[in-house]
């Protein structure tokens, strides 16, 4: 890993990740009832890593469908994430947008299992939170 860190440091290489939900194991579920932890609804995330050589066509990672098609140079800028509830299966976090210098932030709202007790949080707002753990692709992923 280290040879392919100084590689994409030097420009030789460019790394690509992407991210596949396999959902909560149900002995995950099950043990985590047997010892009263409560709701541990972390979903198994697998990486997938492609390394390819950096060429003349990749050197400036430019891409002409991208950039014709893409709304007011937003390509070029740094993406903002977009308003909304993230989790990790533990904690919901709601994006945050610091204008000041323009970073992208995760302000943590509450606990999973609060969250999804609470009467105030309207239901579909629920399922659309429990929907991306067991089916959708991570939005945001911290490797741990």
């Amino acid at each position: 890993s280290a040879i392919a860190r100084d590689l994409h440091v030097r420009g030789k290489i460019d790394v690509y990740g992407q991210y596949v939900n396999k959902g909560v194991p149900e002995a995950q579920r099950q043990l985590a009832r047997e010892r009263g932890l409560g709701l541990d609804e972390r979903p198994v995330l697998e990486g997938k890593y492609l390394v390819r050589e950096r060429s003349l066509r990749t050197l400036w990672n430019f891409n002409p469908k991208r950039f014709f098609t893409d709304s007011s140079g937003m390509f070029w800028r740094e993406r903002r994430l977009s308003p909304g509830l993230y989790t990790d299966g533990r904690v919901v976090f709601e994006a945050a947008y610091r204008y000041k210098d323009g970073k992208n932030g995760m302000k943590p709202v509450s606990l999973l299992k609060q969250f999804l007790e609470s009467p105030v949080v309207e239901d579909d707002v629920k399922e659309k939170i429990m929907k991306r753990l067991k089916v959708d692709s991570p939005d945001v992923v911290i490797e741990e």
